[in-house]
């Protein structure tokens, strides 16, 4: 098979792969980080718990970052050419909208971890500072830091030979230096990791304080959930840094189409990769979490089909003397959810 040959083979296996994994990361990451925040928000044992709040506004960047980026990987497999680079313009709001949402969800995953902790500890004044107010404060905060973070992508991302990124170099130097391998990476890995491990170890003794039963399954529930959650961006995530660094800092050659053919397989399979950790949140928590699936289990059967019952005859709510089945009391079906 001549070189020839295997150029335009790598590009046809490229183009198939990014169109039907764009496909299925969208459908399934919308689908799950969707039921995520109506789990959390409806279910009564989820309000006003702080790490159920994260998880919620986590889902909601994980939908931006798939927003922003898949629907264009698909568009370009559809129309033969990829938006981004056709228009500058799009190119720069694509880049600062996915970078923005990513940095926010991995800096939700830190104060997701960093809040468990201080709700499981022992200390009691550190238990007071674990609050819905708290959380409201350190949201504002990281949306603010990272919309003044994305304007670097708004005004450096360009398109070029290997595609809409930045190519500025002193620009580069901050991604090689500082923001792949310490704000992306070492940091994030290093808070959500070492917090997520000492509320582990707050929830093995938890049965020693004088604690409701159900508060200790709940904290329970919620830290394996943040373990997990930080187990899995970890796993996910390393492999994108490593390529974003090695991309970063390749000499590029123009007229070798098979080291750019090589390269694009590569970076669509890496980005897949990275897509995939902003859409089985909440596939990876019915499998990790026995209550959890009990939970998903009672929203769909009680929650959800009262709902949809009542939206498709109203009357149902008005009428006294109708057949429905009474919905439970607010205590059993508090209890309902917890079990």
């Amino acid at each position: 098979m001549s070189s020839l040959n295997i150029i335009e083979l790598l590009r046809v296996i490229t183009n198939k792969y990014q169109f039907y994994s764009s496909v299925v990361i969208l459908f399934i990451g919308l689908i799950g980080n969707i039921l995520i925040i109506l789990m959390f928000n409806i279910l009564r044992i989820f309000r006003g718990n702080q790490c159920a709040y994260y998880l919620k506004i986590e889902s909601m960047a994980n939908i931006g970052v798939l927003l922003a980026m898949l629907p264009s990987n698909i568009a370009s497999y559809i129309i033969g050419r990829n938006p981004v680079h056709i228009s500058v313009a799009w190119c720069k709001i694509q880049s600062m909208s996915s970078y923005s949402f990513g940095l926010y969800s991995l800096c939700t995953i830190c104060f997701l971890a960093f809040d468990q902790y201080l709700s499981t500890n022992h200390r009691q004044h550190w238990r007071y500072i674990s609050t819905l107010k708290l959380a409201y404060r350190l949201s504002f905060f990281n949306i603010t830091i990272v919309l003044l973070h994305g304007i670097l992508f708004l005004i450096f991302t360009q398109t070029g030979p290997l595609g809409c990124t930045v190519y500025h170099p002193t620009v580069n130097a901050y991604f090689t230096f500082f923001y792949y391998p310490i704000l992306s990476c070492v940091l994030p890995i290093t808070i959500s990791g070492l917090f997520s491990l000492l509320a582990y170890q707050n929830v093995r003794r938890i049965i020693r304080r004088q604690i409701p039963l159900m508060r200790r399954r709940l904290d329970r529930q919620m830290t394996a959930i943040a373990l997990t959650r930080v187990m899995c961006i970890v796993s996910l995530g390393i492999p994108f840094i490593i390529w974003s660094l090695f991309r970063l800092n390749i000499t590029y050659h123009a007229d070798d189409h098979l080291e750019e053919a090589i390269l694009n397989l590569s970076s669509v399979v890496i980005y897949s990769i990275l897509y995939t950790n902003y859409a089985i949140n909440f596939y990876l928590f019915l499998m990790i979490s026995p209550r959890y699936r009990h939970q998903v289990k009672y929203f769909f059967i009680k929650k959800l089909r009262r709902s949809l019952t009542i939206l498709s005859n109203p009357r149902l709510i008005i009428s006294k003397n109708n057949q429905v089945a009474p919905e439970p009391t607010q205590a059993s079906a508090f209890v309902l959810e917890c079990v």
